[in-house]
């Protein structure tokens, strides 16, 4: 990009000394610069243009290019002279025939009504008067309707060029009138090579990883960018480096981010809590810890689903935003855990980022959700429900083994033998069980037969909804009374409101007519605690319902601690399920 034209004693910052001057100056946007440039040299030229975008992509550097081409004495042409009164009236922004107006300011009809006027009025020197509106969604809409004639049939010598960051609040009159250009979000590697060209003309020492940890700042903006660099130069003395631009504008360096991914991902909550107090002493934001920190496990997640696929470097390059030796150090980080916790940790810290944003206590959380991920030895994926549902829908009609015939298998879909009853203590394993009763079709159907068909009853219906068989998975059927058997929830609302909705009722009661050959319903109750699974080899302990015993409830409580309120809040966001890992059973 050539520097503008100024005097020698003025000092003109980067954005502006180094604006693009023609198409080929203009980065990341080929998609307009081609179609614009082919229109030009076909003199196929439209009345009305708009330009949409982010902030700092080129939409109004691209409006002045595109006057300097109508405008050139060599014009309208794709390549302006650079040399005549029109071009260098144009980008010392003095031309009389190219007009700049900012909508928020010039938004009201009255200001519409005086363009109006003065679109009738000739070109001063060349052919064309050109309007350039910057925001132009900010105008009111009468003066849009007061617009709207004239930008239908301008005169001849007129042309608009809109631009604004907010299309979807452009009237759609407005917008069918016009020539819509999307201007994209620029590339960070689009960016580090426009900010190299800067560096290198100014003589300003920086590193590359500094170029890519502006770039990711600013965050798709060009024009972000070059003010970045410009306060680093006063910001720093000597070669900027990536801990000069995190200390300018609060963010994590990379260095830090692989060794607090480290210590998640080896479980080491000591180094994780140390790097995150480190982090807060230098003055870092909750904010910018947590998006820096999910950003990179971001970045582990998409390197391990890329898997080995021929274009898989260009993949990366395209999807990550780093230096060649970052990326080799974070496929060598991501081999360490599986894409499963990668996301499940994405996800806890996505919604830990959601909390602190509306709580005063957002360390709090940070340092909840860092701890959480530490220890996430307990955690126990749904992988191993789902394949062991996929091994029993293959052979649905096979017979299920009794909980007593596999002691090693510690799989979460090991039904519970136990029976809650009315009293307010059951009989021991040594005292004869009492007959069922004798009522109905369902007599004959004892609870030990709905324990030894249970897993068959969750195959079947994996079979036709997983994700049901899933919820179902951490229920325990009770007890039977006449056709309805009633099962116990663990205490979230969530498998409640699941379960009970009208078409999952239906689905499930007909995958209990199929198993038992006989019409059944479900009753759910809500426990505090489900019935612990016992060794059918010694004297199971007394199960009360919730209502029995308050002393029994609370020593269940007791047993299962209460849920975190930040997991609860992630139950609910995410639709997720808690999986408590079960003890090892007695040999």
């Amino acid at each position: 990009m050539a520097p503008s034209k100024a005097g020698p004693k003025a000092f003109i910052p980067l954005a502006r000394k180094y604006r693009p001057q023609t198409f080929d100056e203009l980065v990341g946007q080929p998609h307009v610069t081609t179609t614009l440039t082919r229109a030009l040299a076909a003199k196929r030229i439209g009345q009305a243009y708009l330009f949409t975008g982010q902030r700092g992509v080129g939409k109004t550097s691209a409006a002045r290019i595109f006057a300097k081409c109508l405008n050139c004495v060599k014009g309208p042409t794709a390549q302006p002279c650079q040399q005549c009164p029109s071009c260098l009236g144009i980008v010392e922004g003095i031309s009389l025939d190219v007009i700049e107006i900012d909508g928020a300011s010039n938004r009201g009809i009255d200001d519409i009504r005086q363009l109006r006027e003065q679109v009738k009025l000739a070109p001063v020197h060349g052919q064309f008067r050109v309007y350039i509106i910057d925001e132009v969604h900010q105008i009111t809409p009468d003066a849009f309707n007061a617009l709207l004639k004239t930008l239908e049939e301008p005169p001849a010598h007129v042309k608009f060029v809109f631009a604004t960051t907010a299309p979807h609040k452009v009237p759609p009159t407005i917008l069918s009138r016009c020539q819509r250009f999307d201007f994209r979000r620029l590339e960070a590697k689009t960016i580090v090579s426009a900010l190299e060209r800067i560096s290198q003309a100014e003589r300003i020492p920086v590193r590359e990883e500094a170029l890519y940890t502006i770039a990711r700042s600013a965050e798709g903006s060009l024009r972000d960018a070059e003010v970045i660099l410009e306060q680093l130069v006063s910001f720093c003395e000597g070669q900027i480096g990536e801990q000069h631009v995190t200390q300018l504008l609060g963010a994590i360096e990379q260095e830090a981010l692989l060794g607090w991914a480290q210590a998640l991902i080896d479980r080491d909550a000591a180094t994780a809590l140390r790097i995150l107090t480190q982090q807060l002493d230098e003055g870092k934001e909750i904010a910018q810890l947590l998006s820096g920190l999910l950003w990179h496990l971001r970045n582990l997640l998409v390197v391990r689903t890329v898997g080995q696929t021929p274009s898989r470097a260009a993949l990366l390059e395209r999807l990550i935003d780093a230096p060649p030796e970052y990326l080799l150090r974070l496929e060598e980080q991501a081999t360490r855990c599986s894409p499963e916790e990668l996301l499940l940790m994405g996800q806890l810290l996505s919604h830990a980022y959601e909390l602190t944003r509306r709580t005063p206590f957002a360390q709090a959380i940070l340092e909840f959700a860092v701890i959480k991920l530490a220890t996430r030895e307990s955690w126990v994926s749904l992988e191993q429900v789902i394949q062991q549902l996929e091994r029993l829908a293959r052979v649905p009609n096979s017979p299920t083994p009794r909980p007593s015939e596999s002691p090693a298998d510690t799989t979460p879909l090991d039904p519970t033998p136990s029976e809650v009853v009315d009293q307010a203590a059951a009989p021991t394993s040594d005292e004869p069980r009492p007959p069922a009763a004798s009522t109905d079709a369902v007599a004959l159907l004892p609870l030990e037969r709905i324990h030894d068909q249970w897993l068959n009853v969750l195959a079947r219906l994996g079979q036709q909804k997983m994700s049901l068989a899933a919820y179902l998975n951490e229920a325990r059927p009770l007890r039977v009374s006449g056709d309805c058997i009633q099962v116990g929830l663990p205490a979230f609302a969530l498998h409640l409101e699941v379960l009970n909705a009208p078409e999952h009722i239906r689905l499930i009661e007909q995958t209990l007519r199929e198993v038992f050959s006989q019409p059944l319903k479900v009753d759910y109750v809500i426990m505090p605690a489900l019935p612990a699974q016992t060794d059918p080899n010694t004297t199971s302990p007394s199960l009360t319902t919730p209502s029995a015993s308050s002393q029994a409830a609370s020593t269940r409580q007791a047993e299962d601690p209460p849920v975190p309120p930040i997991v609860e809040d992630i139950v609910q966001l995410f639709n997720a399920t808690i999986i408590k890992s079960k003890p090892a059973r007695a040999s």
